[in-house]
């Protein structure tokens, strides 16, 4: 009996050791898998993450899009040139909206400024963002080949239908420059490239408006009956988004038949501004006789009759400058006027400019009145700098005193738009720097290629881009945004204008007048009315019948001011629903680290669903 217990006991205390040693090993197996699990976590991860980034950098540069089409150019073949066919290829890959050429073979600096021109009249037309995207154009032609801007239209065309997602038609081909607004200007050697289009079984060729008549068979005929006589459509195109809507089908929004509606709160504002500036002029006229003042005072009051309010303050501001100016001039002001004078002016501006720097710029309306404003304290500091400096050598500069004067007067008038009015955007420093360093840019563009054509031009351009950049600089990027803007339109009436006849001013007045018209609606359509612009279009309008390089002048600046709020953010899109947002950078590391849980669940799962012996396996015993 003790001889069975003592069995017994040792059968029990075996048992009992071999459940220890059991259970050793397997918090041995847990520490040990949790071990291989660690390893194969860290190098599963660092693999997942080489292919990943690798799979990325192979992404970066993968074609987005691309597509091609016919160029109408012109071949120097040493005696004579001919119409010849190029091909204009484009590729749009991830990047920072760079805009690259690579011909064949080399081409003209005008060529370049072109395409990039159309890459902006595109994107700025069809209201997207390109600045996820660089843009790569690659021309080929024969050598040979006479180059110029008159790709701009193509490049425009083709940008447009890559960003509409849009097939390209294989028979069409276009030529002319591209402009602001999407205007295609003219260009040389029309007849010869419609042959060249008609030698190449091209269906359509578009073409600026205005191309010269075509002496044929012994009469002159157009150049629409000309295609016709080579089986081949020609259409004279103003603008790219017709030529966009005709041949990819695109249906645009036709504002040309809706009324451009004038927001009631603006159009209350500027009457009193007229009203105000005109009220000036009836005291500042007394004792002076001069007809063509009268002039100025007469279109005022039928522009306030027709509700031109902007236009009449503009005529009433003009008359009242050279009413002040006569009349300190027949006072003969002393030395000591002068000075009092200035000084009180100066406490003015400085006092206005206080008020204006503490507002809060939350709506492009207070934006636009601040830039409004701003520039014309700016105008007036400058004049009142030229009479403190005449004062010095003991001189008297009446006439800048006098402009001086009713500059400050006119932003006093204007500081009353700010309300906080005229739809929210996200209206900040960084905004406005990024505004302000590409509109310089933009300028720049311009006025290194009309320099190019015509050297002694824009002289006054050159100093508003100097001042943008000395804004810049300052950090003064609402001002600076305002300035860059004017100086490229200045650079682009130029443009615009190169190669147009005499006989076709008016026409292309009315068609700026149009696309700035357009810009006006789209700007409303998305909750803004862009004060500035619409006050300067009215004036434009004005303008037109009497003073016409004026009235293009003013319309640009129109068609410029209007799409300001392509720089900001609309407070509508930015306010939404808290949604988390993860970069490609934050998915790869959690896509990694779940995949390599996954693994090591996995394998910690099969060792330990292994028999015994085969999880001990080569382990000592």
């Amino acid at each position: 009996m003790q001889e069975h217990s003592k069995n017994c006991f040792q059968e029990c205390s075996c048992k009992e050791g071999q459940e220890k040693i059991q259970e050793q090993n397997k918090k041995f197996l847990k520490v040990h898998s949790e071990f291989h699990c660690m390893r194969r976590f860290l190098f599963t991860t660092f693999m997942f993450l080489f292919v990943l980034f690798s799979l990325q950098s192979v992404s970066a540069q993968e074609v987005v899009n691309k597509g091609s089409v016919d160029l109408l150019a012109l071949f120097d073949n040493g005696t004579s040139q001919v119409g010849s066919i190029a091909k204009l290829e484009l590729e749009l890959r991830p990047g920072r909206e760079r805009v690259y050429l690579q011909a064949f073979p080399m081409t003209k600096i005008t060529t370049q400024a072109s395409l990039r021109f159309a890459q902006q009249v595109a994107c700025r037309g069809l209201s997207v963002d390109c600045s996820k995207y660089d843009f790569l154009f690659t021309i080929h032609a024969l050598p040979g080949i006479v180059g110029g801007p008159s790709a701009g239209s193509a490049a425009a065309f083709l940008t447009s239908a890559l960003l509409l997602n849009k097939s390209l038609p294989e028979d069409v081909a276009l030529t002319g420059t591209i402009n602001s607004g999407g205007i295609i200007g003219p260009v040389g050697g029309v007849r010869k490239k419609v042959e060249a289009a008609a030698n190449n079984h091209l269906r359509t060729v578009y073409v600026p408006p205005g191309a010269k008549a075509v002496e044929f068979a012994n009469a002159s005929i157009s150049m629409e009956e000309f295609g016709k006589s080579l089986n081949l459509t020609v259409v004279e195109a103003p603008t790219i988004w017709e030529v966009v809507e005709r041949e990819l089908g695109v249906s645009f929004h036709n504002l040309s038949s809706e009324e451009l509606m004038i927001d009631s709160e603006y159009s209350s504002k500027m009457r009193e501004v007229s009203s105000d500036l005109c009220a000036r002029t009836e005291g500042l006229r007394l004792g002076i006789n001069d007809s063509r003042l009268v002039n100025f005072t007469v279109r005022a009051k039928d522009a306030f009759e027709r509700g031109e309010y902007y236009a009449a303050a503009s005529y009433c501001f003009r008359a009242n400058v050279e009413y002040r100016q006569k009349s300190y001039l027949e006072k003969n002001l002393s030395l000591d006027e002068v000075e009092s004078r200035l000084s009180r002016l100066l406490v003015d501006l400085r006092s206005l400019e206080r008020n204006v720097k503490t507002k809060n710029l939350s709506t492009l309306t207070d934006l636009q009145t601040f830039m409004a404003v701003m520039e014309r304290i700016n105008e007036a500091r400058e004049l009142a700098g030229s009479v403190s400096d005449a004062l010095k050598k003991n001189k008297t500069d009446a006439v800048d005193l006098a402009f001086a004067e009713e500059r400050a007067f006119s932003a006093k008038t204007w500081a009353r738009f700010f309300d906080g009015t005229g739809g929210n955007f996200e209206v900040n420093v960084n905004s406005l720097k990024r505004g302000c360093a590409a509109k310089i840019s933009e300028a720049e563009e311009r006025y290194n290629y009309v320099r190019s054509v015509i050297p002694n031009a824009l002289e006054n351009t050159r100093e508003d881009i100097d001042k943008a950049y000395s804004l810049l600089r300052d950090g003064n990027f609402a001002l600076c945004l305002y300035t860059a803007s004017k100086a490229k339109s200045q650079a682009d009436v130029l443009l615009g204008l190169m190669g147009v006849e005499e006989s076709r001013f008016d026409d292309v007045i009315d068609l700026k007048l149009q696309v700035a018209r357009n810009a006006l609606m789209r700007a409303q359509e998305n909750g803004v009315f862009p004060i500035i612009a619409y006050s300067y279009y009215e004036y434009a309008r004005s303008l037109r019948d009497f003073d016409k390089v004026s009235s293009l002048l003013f319309a640009e600046y129109a068609l410029e001011l209007a799409n300001l709020d392509l720089y900001f953010k609309s407070a509508q899109k930015v306010v939404t629903a808290p949604v988390e947002s993860y970069t490609l950078f934050d998915l790869a590391i959690l896509s990694a680290f779940v995949f390599a849980l996954v693994v090591c669940y996995l394998q910690s799962f099969k060792t330990l669903q292994a028999p015994p012996k085969r999880r001990l396996r080569g382990k000592k015993r």
